[in-house]
């Protein structure tokens, strides 16, 4: 049974190793994972007593975006980045969860296919086959 268990967690991956996957790309600051309804997976990176405001913050961007988009006929919303004087901040949608990027200035098109593993091993976390 040991075997089993040992098989098991070594093919698992956890909201926490890919949140620490995201800090080894030097332009990464830190990072949050919320539920659409802004409840927080997990965060790396943060001040403690900002991830509440971080992970409503993040909800509410990534549902008002998924809105417009498709209002506007232009489908599903894949993120946004707005940019600061002192770097960058990222969200992506994962439909059931978005995930919250803060990071130096740097590509925003290479960030973005940089997330799409995690996205997707998240999704596979909330939604295993």
């Amino acid at each position: 049974m040991n075997d089993v268990m040992d098989f098991i967690q070594e093919e698992t991956i956890t909201v926490d190793q890919v949140l620490k996957g995201l800090l080894e790309f030097d332009e990464v600051l830190g990072a949050v994972i919320v539920t659409v309804e802004g409840l927080v997976m997990g965060s790396i990176g943060l001040v403690e007593t900002d991830i509440d405001l971080v992970s409503l913050l993040g909800a509410s961007l990534a549902g008002v975006a998924e809105r417009s988009t498709r209002r506007l006929g232009a489908g599903t919303a894949l993120g946004l980045t707005i940019d600061t004087h002192d770097g960058m901040i990222t969200v992506r949608n994962g439909g059931d969860f978005a995930i919250m990027v803060f990071t130096t200035a740097c590509d925003h098109r290479t960030l973005n296919e940089a997330l799409v593993e995690p996205m997707e091993q998240i999704a596979q976390i909330l939604n295993p086959d």
